[in-house]
């Protein structure tokens, strides 16, 4: 049996970024594996990609679309570039399009909306969408990480 002979100050340090690490993996694992909605009900505030009238890319709101066809706000909802970012006011707009598939994610701190549609002449159709709450996938990872540290120490002690 071998001993420890780091001072308790640097054990408290090691453990500390151990569990911080286990957060930061658990965390992530949960957002990856937050479940998925199968479903063709938009939600009001779900974001799409567009081309805007000065020809660059912008983000709207699902509920914005009628309206800002009429005012003449965007051109069309078909992307020049196969993927792309949008720095908005409040969130991240990122999309990729895949064999006519759209999958736009919509991120801040406090949330990850994951939607992927098709258009067809012009009408988004939704396939599916992923509405990650991020403070509570960071609490469950806080949770997973305790559970992993008690499981790790409780095995260092059985030798």
């Amino acid at each position: 049996m071998s001993q420890d002979k780091r001072g308790l100050l640097s054990q408290i340090f090691i453990a500390l970024m151990i569990f911080s690490a286990l957060v930061g993996a658990w965390s992530v694992a949960f957002m990856i594996s937050w479940p998925k909605d199968k479903t063709d009900v938009w939600k009001p505030e779900f974001r799409l990609v567009a081309i805007c009238a000065n020809t660059e890319p912008c983000g709207l709101a699902y509920k914005d679309l009628a309206d800002a066809k009429a005012k003449g706000l965007y051109t069309t909802l078909t992307p020049t570039a196969p993927a792309g970012d949008i720095q908005e006011e409040n969130n991240w707009l990122k999309w990729k399009i895949e064999n006519g598939v759209f999958e736009v994610k919509a991120s801040s701190w406090h949330f990850q909306t994951t939607i992927r549609y098709t258009v067809e002449n012009e009408v988004p159709i939704l396939l599916d969408y992923q509405d990650v709450d991020v403070p509570k996938a960071f609490y469950y990872g806080i949770a997973a990480a305790l559970f992993s540290m008690l499981g790790l120490y409780l095995r260092r002690l059985r030798g």
